[in-house]
């Protein structure tokens, strides 16, 4: 009878063990990019972006390309960024809008 016991209790435990197959602290992708905090975060990147640069190579948000989050200790944002170079004032040397890639 115990053998049974056991089978029984590994074929109910084996799925909540075997459900979380992601890694502790492992990157995964961001489901809903287009989410207003997923926005609003890298909107802040390229803000302070914007601060480090002094002025050189200010760049205009807009759009996210794809991105992924990391929990650990909080969340962690890996974000592919869509931004235009607004410092290039001449429009034939202008560059057309870039894909920049930042962790927040």
């Amino acid at each position: 009878m115990r053998p049974h016991c056991l089978l029984i209790l590994a074929v109910v435990l084996l799925p909540l063990v075997a459900a979380d197959v992601h890694p502790r602290g492992g990157w995964q992708p961001i489901k809903n990019i287009t989410d207003p905090h997923v926005k609003e975060i890298a909107e802040f990147a390229v803000s302070e972006y914007n601060k480090q640069a002094q002025g050189q190579n200010k760049l205009a948000f807009e759009s996210i390309v794809r991105g992924d989050s990391q929990v650990v200790a909080g969340i962690n944002y890996q974000l592919v960024i869509s931004a235009k170079n607004e410092s290039v004032v001449d429009p034939a040397v202008a560059t057309p809008t870039s894909d920049y890639e930042g962790i927040v």
